[in-house]
């Protein structure tokens, strides 16, 4: 398998100073599972230092994130119908979201029958909207599922991740609690009760 580094390295080639950088927003396959995985241990490396326990970003491994994301995109029906997209600058990968069917009951019953699992991208690619590219494709996905709620989850000390999710129009909807390594891990529900307004975001300022 390729190197973790290939993935952050390929960025170096791109002009990530501009924001008219073109993209391409597509489905994720089974095919896509490698490269997947490497960008998500790189995004998790650059993102939560200082605020998950180290031990827990030291175990991350490449077959394993791998072995996980074949499983989902493989079987997206055990995977409360997941759907992956992946997001390319030039040929190569710099973000990737997902989104499915409410896994909590609380918040289902609450109106958000619609869950938007993952948002990543990596720093070199963030300030250029892509973030609310993604967000609008994610938010178009679920309405077409038949949702017209939906929210993620989000560390409480990610301030940076929640400031965009704010500025999205996202609101905070439930809190719990994630023990990893004898760390107690707070995190918070964003929630969107106007899918089609956020499937809009991408045509106001950028991220």
């Amino acid at each position: 398998m390729r190197p973790l580094t290939n993935v952050a390295a390929g960025l170096s080639l791109l002009d990530m100073s501009q924001p008219s950088l073109s993209h391409t927003i597509r489905t994720a396959t089974v095919a896509d599972a490698v490269p997947l995985a490497e960008l998500h241990i790189a995004c998790w490396r650059e993102t939560y230092p200082g605020l998950m326990p180290e031990a827990v970003l030291n175990r991350l491994s490449l077959p394993d994130r791998t072995q996980r994301w074949q499983a989902i995109l493989g079987h997206p029906d055990v995977y409360n119908g997941a759907v992956v997209f992946l997001i390319e600058c030039e040929g190569r990968l710099v973000g990737f979201g997902s989104y499915g069917d409410q896994r909590a009951p609380d918040l289902l019953a609450n109106g958000f029958s619609g869950e938007i699992t993952a948002l990543y991208l990596l720093r070199a690619a963030q300030k250029q909207g892509l973030g609310r590219a993604l967000m609008a494709t994610l938010a178009r996905g679920l309405i077409a599922r038949g949702h017209r709620a939906a929210n993620l989850w989000v560390l409480r000390e990610n301030v940076q991740a929640r400031g965009f999710y704010e500025r999205l129009g996202g609101e905070v909807v439930g809190e719990k609690e994630d023990e990893r390594d004898g760390a107690v891990l707070i995190e918070l529900a964003y929630g969107w009760r106007n899918l089609l307004a956020l499937s809009l975001s991408n045509q106001s300022a950028m991220r």
